[in-house]
């Protein structure tokens, strides 16, 4: 999972958080997210109505739901994930290089670029809706 599912997630009480929290999925992130959602805790904040605090405590609440991973992890796959991203967005090496060093089936992300390149499967939030609503009781 990338950092903008973890932003949409924070912003409002929608799909994605509940994917995240109760969409039976196993989520793996790098540290990096992390840093990158914090760099933007005020703006966040305002954006989503809520007090610095209280994004604070959501985000702790979130990282409950996912295992994070350091750069030690995936450091080996940095290379190669940049050859599959066009070295055109390297802050998403770390997350198509963590996916490789899981052997993950790909990537939940809404970054069109990231959608589009061909290289790597990414599910989209609609993607993981569709597999989570094949699992709920008829």
């Amino acid at each position: 999972m990338d950092a903008n599912v973890v932003i949409a997630a924070l912003m409002r009480d929608a799909e994605t958080r509940w994917l995240l929290v109760l969409g039976g999925h196993e989520i793996h992130a790098p540290e990096y997210l992390v840093s990158e959602v914090e760099a933007h805790v005020e703006e966040l904040s305002e954006r989503a109505g809520l007090s610095r605090s209280a994004l604070e405590e959501a985000l702790r609440i979130l990282r409950g739901h996912m295992t994070e991973h350091s750069a030690t992890d995936y450091e080996a796959e940095l290379t190669k994930a940049g050859s599959l991203l066009n070295h055109r967005d390297m802050k998403d090496a770390p997350y198509v290089a963590l996916a490789l060093a899981l052997g993950a089936d790909g990537i939940w992300s809404q970054d069109r670029g990231l959608v589009s390149q061909g290289s790597f499967r990414v599910y989209r939030t609609v993607d993981l809706l569709r597999v989570a609503e094949g699992r709920l009781p008829g």
